[in-house]
């Protein structure tokens, strides 16, 4: 029988990019996968003949830094860059952000001149404070809580980095972090659709609307990761992430099984000591799971092995996932009255006002659905025609708000997008061939996604930094020694890899983990 130095449950990104670091620091690794696809939710699969759609997530990027230091380009990994940011208005209007800001001012300017004026100041404002984000995600988060002697150097590199900016601009970086979205928007803007369609980002795969207090801290969360108001994919969609991770894995001699059957961790005083496969167990020295903590501490790991305390924590960490993820199968291109091919091949948004959100989400909080949802969409198949059968397209949609216990049937929530999208493309529904409705609930019972949130946790201040997943456990070990957390639910969370890569400096190999 094989025996491993590690086992790593799940097959995110961020397990991947640890099972990379780990082979490459000497360990044997083996990663084990109960679903089908490698990378679990954050995977493409075919989803109708020759269709290829994404599972979970339909946007994301890994790390840069990850990116180079792996050499995924050698194993595959090609960037798609969506440069263009839809708003669909009421009456079949519609305005286009590109990423470029000169042609953007142009664009808000025909909007709103006075908002034109404070574009590009605003889009400043948001990359520092992204910035100053990136540069705590990817350090490792005081081990103590609160902060410790232990913890000076991590915190005064952080503060080093703020002071930099100068008094104004820390100070006004410090107070974006507790903002309400609609406060942020209200202090810049006049214009109702332009903020509408920035605040979205603020809201997505949240359940909270735009009103609620450190929305602004989520916006710049997803800028942080790469992934803000102008959204990546990959080549084969976004599982040519986990493709790539997994031959750069496999590359360093990582051995990656699928359909494995039930997992469970075996633990013997207090010590993780294997993995029990459906009937097999096969012990390691080193356990990782890419779970988000709920399920590790309920599922994998018996709560008795844990202190009440601790299991009480887990209990009260706030998932409620509410998004459901359509594809469509599309006969042909679709025509969205007035958009270019530049337009289509970019991210349209339905979110035509701040309050129009706000709406949307009286009806989740409640678990129920909003007649008038918001809505993401993209045709992945404009720029990537390996997607779908030629001449045929892939039409990817993310809803919200579609709480994980909502009684809505997927048929509806299918019959619901095509009624809203049908006012933009008159012609939609002929050009369905076939569709395809994942809810919160099926990613909660397929993929082991507590509540069915696709980030291991909602995205705020209370659950980030030293406070993800739990105060006093943000360092990526757990009660359990020897087992550690390397998931989105860990800090700073999403599937960049850096999760990942934390988890396995802090694992052991940190002399082959860039600091």
């Amino acid at each position: 029988m094989n025996t491993y130095d590690t086992i790593i449950l799940g097959s995110s990104p961020n397990a991947l990019t640890a099972a990379c670091y780990l082979a490459r620091g000497g360990h044997k690794v083996l990663v084990l996968e109960p679903s089908e696809q490698i990378g679990g939710a954050a995977a493409t699969a075919q989803f109708h003949d020759g269709f290829m759609g994404d599972i979970g997530l339909m946007s994301g990027r890994l790390d840069d830094e990850i990116i180079n230091d792996l050499k995924l380009a050698d194993h595959g990994l090609e960037i798609i860059q969506r440069k263009t940011l839809t708003s669909l208005l009421s009456g079949g209007k519609s305005f286009t952000l590109p990423v470029d800001r000169d042609a953007a001012e142009k664009v808000v300017a025909g909007i709103s001149g006075e908002d034109a004026k404070k574009y590009k100041a605003f889009m400043q404002l948001v990359d520092l404070a992204g910035d100053f984000l990136k540069s705590a995600y990817g350090v490792t988060p005081p081990r103590n809580h609160p902060p410790a002697k232990d913890d000076l150097e991590t915190l005064s590199r952080l503060a080093s980095q703020l002071k930099g900016y100068g008094r104004r601009e820390m100070t006004e970086v410090m107070r974006l972090l507790v903002m309400s979205v609609r406060d942020l928007m209200d202090e810049w803007f006049v214009s109702p659709q332009l903020k509408g369609l920035l605040a979205s980002t603020a809201i997505r795969g949240i359940n909270q609307g735009p009103f609620a207090g450190n929305t602004t801290f989520t916006l710049l969360h997803h800028v942080a990761q790469g992934d803000g108001f102008f959204r990546s994919t990959a080549r084969g969609g976004l599982g040519g992430l986990s493709q790539a991770l997994a031959a750069a894995a496999q590359s360093h001699g990582v051995e990656i099984r699928t359909m494995c059957g039930s997992l469970s961790i075996n633990i013997k005083d207090g010590t993780a000591t294997g993995v029990k496969v459906a009937s097999q167990s096969i012990d390691a020295s080193l356990i990782l799971s890419d779970y988000d903590a709920r399920y590790t501490f309920t599922q994998l790991v018996a709560p008795p092995e844990l202190e009440p305390e601790f299991n009480r924590a887990v209990k009260n960490i706030r998932y409620s996932g509410a998004v459901a993820r359509l594809n469509f199968a599309l006969k042909e291109m679709p025509r969205f009255a007035g958009l270019t091919e530049d337009a289509l091949s970019g991210t349209l948004m339905l979110s035509p006002s701040i309050n129009y959100l706000e709406k949307a989400y009286d009806g989740g909080k409640r678990g129920d659905i909003s007649k008038e949802p918001y809505l993401e969409l993209t045709i992945p198949t404009a720029g990537d025609s390996t997607l779908a059968p030629k001449g045929k397209h892939v039409m990817s949609v993310w809803m919200q708000y579609t709480p994980c216990h909502s009684t809505v049937k997927p048929d509806q929530l299918r019959d619901l997008v095509l009624q809203q999208l049908s006012e933009f493309c008159p012609n939609l529904k002929s050009l369905v061939e076939h569709s395809q409705v994942i809810t919160a609930r099926e990613f909660e019972s397929q993929y082991k996604l507590t509540e069915g949130n696709l980030y291991g946790g909602q995205i705020n201040l209370t659950q980030s930094f030293y406070l993800r997943p739990l105060a006093g456990f943000a360092h990526y070990s757990t009660p359990i020694s020897q087992l550690y957390l390397c998931g989105s639910a860990t800090h700073p969370g999403g599937i960049t890899g850096l999760s990942g890569r934390n988890a396995a400096r802090e694992a052991g190999v940190r002399d082959m983990v860039p600091a």
